[in-house]
């Protein structure tokens, strides 16, 4: 049964407010996009990455991005690995620069230094093919709800998963973080989260809903009734997940960390939307179909 906070909350007839709490999110996610705060990594824009493990002494950030010949400093990106490793990724470098960095490093720190280089081509490549793939889960998803379902739970399910998309995204602009093939599996595992959570809900409002002809206040109500059934189950399923995603942020490397940032805003986004987005706009969905079908039969009598 669900807790006495859920016992009487309208989930379907406060929608506006809501929408418009998601709307405040969006609207700072999109802004961080619009704005250009992507901090895509190699993956996307090319570029090359020397790992740096086995460092000679403790040196500092300052002192790696000094060791770089030329005016390399400037424009690299230098992260810790730990107590005795760097990661120090560059624009596209000249042909022969690889090793020269590479060279650079090893002398001035005393390290072993690999590197990883991607052309600016093969780098469109890798970002076309990780749209594509977000956009394939997502007509699969429209047509699996379609069919399981009806079409309009697969509306829905499509504006609480754009909406956990740019959350996610926005958030990742915002803080900063690097974009690369691992947020990419990041997003998507997200979708598959919060997909699972939707489904939950849009079942039980199908074995709900009556046989009968669509009636919108009957609707909406039993669509209440649905959601406090399996409101707590979500939460409590969303709260255990997010710890040891919390605990992967805080103790993880870099990679892993940023996993589980796209992982822990995903969720928390993917909770929200499946209880208080996904549901009112079935709800508003079926009640505008409802009315213009209304019409439509007024204006051909």
């Amino acid at each position: 049964m669900a807790s006495g906070v859920f016992k009487n909350l309208d989930f379907v007839g406060r929608w506006k407010l809501w929408f418009a709490l998601s709307a405040i999110f969006l609207l700072v996610s999109i802004g961080a996009i619009a704005l250009g705060r992507l901090n895509f990594g190699i993956d996307f824009e090319g570029g090359s990455k020397f790992t740096a493990s086995g460092l000679e002494g403790n040196p500092t950030t300052e002192e790696v991005r000094e060791a770089l010949p030329g005016n390399l400093g400037q424009d690299a990106v230098v992260q810790s690995l730990g107590e005795d490793g760097f990661e120090v990724r560059t624009p596209v470098l000249e042909p022969g620069q690889d090793a020269e960095v590479r060279d650079a490093l090893a002398e001035e720190l005393g390290a072993e230094v690999s590197v990883t280089s991607i052309s600016p081509t093969f780098g469109g490549q890798i970002r076309s093919q990780a749209l594509q793939a977000v956009a394939a889960a997502l007509i699969i998803i429209v047509l699996f709800i379609s069919i399981r379902f009806e079409f309009a739970f697969a509306i829905a399910a499509m504006l609480a998963l754009l909406h956990d998309i740019l959350i996610t995204v926005g958030f990742y602009a915002l803080v900063g973080r690097e974009v690369n093939l691992v947020t990419v599996v990041a997003v998507l595992t997200v979708l598959g989260y919060s997909l699972y959570d939707t489904i939950i809900i849009f079942d039980r409002i199908r074995e709900n809903t009556p046989e009968a002809g669509y009636n919108r206040r009957r609707f909406d109500a039993m669509a209440n009734s649905s959601i406090r059934q399996v409101v707590m189950r979500s939460i409590y399923t969303s709260i255990c997940t997010l710890i040891p995603v919390a605990a992967l942020l805080i103790f993880g490397e870099s990679t892993l960390s940023d996993f589980a940032f796209a992982l822990l805003v995903g969720i928390a986004a993917g909770t929200y939307s499946s209880i208080f987005i996904a549901a009112p706009a079935l709800a508003l969905y079926k009640a505008w179909r409802a009315d213009r079908a209304r019409k439509d039969a007024v204006k051909t009598a």
